[in-house]
């Protein structure tokens, strides 16, 4: 049996606060642990008092460690119940344990059979000791060494572990961020990712202020922990993004499960100063499957988003996010070499006086060539749009207009959508455009395309008031 004792004067009292550090003693020998302890009994150390674990196998050992792994100092003999029973209890606490902080000292009384330099070298030891070289004078340096040490290594590790959980929390709500969500959800599998977005969050910071705003995350992060960490991880992965991730790896019911949390949320009230309302919620899911959940997931609430907000999607092969991906893998690239290479074309489609049958102007639609063939607009401006090229398109087709009109004297439109407006470089390429080809800006109109969506935009407002001096007729 293991004997665990304190060395002399050690005994912690409450009020001095002075640490207590564990030291190990494994030797098969009785006199080694009688004089080892006599000799500790001896000592006084400054700023921190000694527990002495007195053990006399490798095996009795790794129970000892098993249970203490905050054991600073361990005095190891080699041989023991085995020839290397030490130094196979080395190896078991670092690479089984995976403990690197504690200090391991070897002592054997057969240093002939155990060179100093090739233990050293082959074992992750901190010091190597002839027990006849082992004084109470040297035994006394190398505990305080070895303690001063380990001090040093808990202080790196403690702060290594508040850094890293800074970089790993969210420091809104306090839970795990997007950083700890990656790294925990690398390794796993067939488990079931529940992603939650905040329909209207953004219209809750701009009416109600950040701090209602926070204040609202911080009560559904609370109310997702209070509620389901039995069944999930949650995790807040940034702004009103949530997500729930299943601890085993096939829950049952998910779907119901998923239409219950919803339901949950959409009744929670959320209270504070002024603001007193309840919020609902676009879900996207990933279910049960191995392989790149995440990405699934995430195209899952992609689709919810553009359907219609407030709903719950699951991911399968036959999205049309994916397709829209598709789609737009497939002509970024086109896209992109057409404006480089003169393979865009401006196709000018008169429009008629419906009275006289005169031609009141052109309206410019856009076509592009690829491969002998040209392409109408509905091939390609989606793609266009999620590629982000639609601006450039615009660029294009505006010169165009320029170029023809300072020409033929012609009136041209060019369409025009909210994605063009909402680019800040827009009034100053228009106005350099037109200075470029001295074109009259009264023979040419921007068309605006999603023109509900501008017109309740206050910003956008302002944008088209300063199209006035141009004198560009606005449709």
């Amino acid at each position: 049996m293991p004997n665990i004792s304190f060395a002399k004067k050690t005994i912690s009292n409450s009020i001095d606060n002075i640490p207590v550090h564990k030291i190990l003693i494994i030797d098969d020998d009785q006199s080694v642990h009688d004089v080892t302890n006599i000799a500790i009994n001896a000592m006084e150390f400054s700023g921190f008092k000694l527990q002495i674990f007195s053990v006399y196998s490798a095996k009795e050992a790794r129970d000892i460690l098993d249970n203490n792994p905050d054991i600073a100092l361990a005095l190891i003999d080699v041989v023991m119940e085995t020839p290397k029973a030490g130094l196979d209890l080395v190896e078991y606490i670092r690479n089984k344990l995976k403990n690197k902080i504690i200090r391991l000292v070897i002592r054997t009384g057969q240093a002939n059979d155990f060179p100093q330099m090739q233990v050293i070298q082959h074992y992750d030891i901190n010091d190597f000791k002839e027990k006849t070289e082992l004084t109470v004078e040297r035994l006394y340096t190398t505990i305080r060494s070895s303690i001063k040490q380990y001090e040093q290594l808990i202080e790196l590790q403690n702060k290594y572990e508040d850094t890293y959980k800074q970089l790993t929390t969210n420091a809104l709500t306090m839970l795990p961020n997007r950083i700890k969500f990656i790294e925990d959800f690398s390794n796993q599998s067939n488990h079931t990712l529940i992603l939650i977005d905040i329909v209207g969050f953004s219209s809750i910071n701009d009416t109600n202020g950040y701090l209602v705003g926070d204040f609202v995350l911080k009560e559904l992060g609370g109310f997702l922990t209070s509620m389901y960490s039995h069944d999930f991880k949650i995790y807040h992965l940034n702004n009103d993004l949530f997500a729930l991730v299943t601890i085993q790896e096939n829950l049952n019911d998910i779907i119901e499960i998923v239409k219950n949390i919803k339901k949950d949320i959409s009744q929670l009230n959320i209270v504070t100063n002024n603001f007193n309302t309840t919020i609902q919620t676009t879900i996207g899911v990933a279910h049960q499957t191995d392989t790149d959940i995440v990405r699934k997931a995430e195209l899952a609430l992609k689709e919810a988003r553009s359907t219609g907000k407030n709903k719950i999607q699951y991911y399968s092969s036959d999205l049309k996010i994916i397709q829209q991906i598709s789609n737009t893998n497939k002509w970024a690239p086109i896209i992109e070499y057409a404006l480089k290479h003169d393979n865009m074309i401006a196709y000018a489609q008169p429009i008629l006086n419906t009275q006289d049958k005169s031609i009141e102007k052109y309206e410019l639609l856009v076509r592009l060539r690829h491969e002998a063939t040209i392409y109408p607009p509905l091939d390609f401006l989606c793609a266009a749009k999620h590629s982000g090229n639609l601006y450039n398109i615009f660029k294009f087709m505006f010169r165009e207009g320029c170029r023809l009109s300072s020409k033929n004297r012609n009136k041209y439109s060019i369409n025009i959508g909210d994605s063009e407006f909402n680019n800040e470089d827009l009034l100053p390429y228009i106005e350099s455009t037109i200075k470029e080809y001295d074109t009259d800006p009264r023979l040419l109109s921007l068309e605006i395309l999603e023109y509900n969506t501008i017109d309740r935009s206050i910003k956008i407002e302002k944008k088209l008031k300063k199209f006035m001096h141009l004198e560009l007729n606005l449709l």
